[in-house]
């Protein structure tokens, strides 16, 4: 169980580089009808999604298992200005799971729901598994989306397909006790602001297990560092002060127009820990691309 909780422990923290992974083969997109159209009808599935303010779209991914509200303290500081977009992803937090692959189910959705809410461009932020999925939109639909904002992921894990199924299997099979357990030890230890994380952890014991395993074996299997490359809009990266900096650095080179701030004395919760830091790289960013 120790080494099980150290990899688990790797890939909520948006471990990187491993072994090769499979290529991913990029759909052909579509109008209106196609499973990426504009259909102004669409309701997604893989997500459900909170909307406020009005102004300029921004559209906020939560990480494994998390809900929505890990992002309130930044929405709130952006203000009434933008019109926040914030995703609970299915399975998670209490939300009713899906039977398909959850991370390309949400880039598949997302893609449909920014078409069809005819949203110009939207900025997108993505934290741990929500920034893997940023990375996969921004590089599968380059033409939609607008800066994106990454915070502690990468577009790859560690890991084998061995490894991958180990996971899947350990968290699909845990007892309650064990599940909860794994959960508290394991997202505790991410951010130094335990008050904060309390009742977010009250709603992550509340995910759907087999989705947490499936969702881990999704990403450990998925590899983006040969897709970044082709991601058109300006990307900020802000990492935490942690091991993974280098690694994160050399998966995301290839990107064309980006930028990497490590966050002194930053855990995982970056936005938590420090941030008076966050709200500053945040806001020069936004503003350097209105």
């Amino acid at each position: 169980m120790r080494r099980v909780f150290a990899v688990f422990m790797l890939v909520a923290l948006a471990a990187c580089s491993g072994p090769q992974k499979k290529r991913i083969p990029r759909e052909e997109t579509g109008e209106t009808g196609s499973p990426f159209g504009a259909d102004p009808s669409f309701e997604p599935i893989a997500f459900g999604v909170e909307v406020t303010g009005s102004g300029r779209p921004i559209i906020f991914i939560p990480g494994l298992g998390c809900p929505g509200d890990v992002w309130r303290e930044v929405v709130a500081h952006l203000g009434d200005d933008y019109e926040a977009h914030v995703l609970t992803l299915a399975g998670f937090a209490g939300r009713a799971p899906i039977d398909e692959p959850l991370s390309a189910a949400v880039r598949r959705d997302l893609t449909r729901y920014i078409r069809a809410k005819h949203l110009q461009h939207p900025i997108i932020v993505g934290h741990s598994m929500g920034g893997f999925i940023a990375y996969w939109i921004a590089s599968y639909h380059p033409e939609l989306v607008g800066p994106v904002v990454i915070v502690d992921a990468s577009p790859a894990l560690s890991g084998g397909l061995d490894e991958a199924k180990e996971l899947r299997t350990k968290w699909k099979s845990a007892t309650d006790a064990q599940y909860e357990a794994q959960i508290r030890a394991a997202f505790n230890s991410m951010t130094r602001v335990s008050r904060r994380m309390a009742p977010v952890i009250d709603e992550i014991v509340r995910s759907d297990r087999k989705s947490i395993g499936d969702a881990i074996y999704e990403m450990v299997t998925t590899d983006l560092r040969d897709h970044v490359q082709d991601i058109s809009a300006p990307v900020l990266i802000i990492a935490a002060d942690g091991g993974l900096q280098k690694r994160i650095r050399e998966q995301t080179e290839s990107i064309p127009d980006h930028e990497m701030v490590v966050i002194p004395n930053a855990h995982h919760f970056v936005m938590w820990d420090e941030p008076a830091a966050f709200f500053k790289v945040l806001d020069r960013f936004l503003e350097k691309h209105r």
